[in-house]
């Protein structure tokens, strides 16, 4: 299933085609996050990318995580590998890497560590919303429903990506 990227918010659709990485932001990095890391792993992201937590440290993925990720055909050996980042111990300085928080306030805690910068977007600006992706852990919101539009979302970015 895939989302076309129409209609795409101005600066997004602009920093798309100029992105030399992406990372992705969560609260703790074991579900919303670590699934559009790894999801986009899978599908062949043709840049580097990564993930990280702005609150939690955590150990990593959540078992649900691994099952929803597994149930997508993502390799074992990529899953085993992930580890869980945290903000504080993130690189700031690539003034090309596109930024997806999963709520403001994973936004704002970067635009706090790392500086000013206009590359930080909601994960569902890529479906042409500006809604949340809501935290199952924390808040009680689906796994399900979290994972599906996640999917979705990484299939927009990928997708443009490989043709932009």
């Amino acid at each position: 299933m895939t989302d076309t990227v129409s209609p795409l918010d101005e600066d997004l659709a602009r920093a798309i085609p100029e992105a030399r990485c992406v990372r992705f932001l969560c609260t703790g990095n074991m579900v919303r996050s670590a699934f559009a890391e790894l999801y986009a792993r899978h599908l062949g992201c043709p840049l580097p990318l990564d993930s990280a937590a702005t609150v939690y440290r955590n150990e990593g993925l959540h078992p649900v995580t691994r099952a929803a990720l597994v149930a997508r055909g993502v390799e074992r050996a990529l899953l085993d590998a992930f580890r869980p980042r945290h903000l504080e111990r993130l690189d700031f300085g690539d003034p090309g890497r596109l930024v997806f928080g999963m709520a403001e306030e994973h936004l704002a805690a970067y635009r706090a560590a790392a500086g000013s910068t206009e590359r930080l977007f909601l994960a569902t600006a890529l479906l042409g919303r500006d809604d949340p992706v809501g935290d199952p852990v924390l808040e009680g919101a689906s796994f399900d429903g979290a994972f599906a539009t996640l999917e979705r979302c990484v299939e927009v970015l990928v997708g443009s990506l490989a043709t932009g």
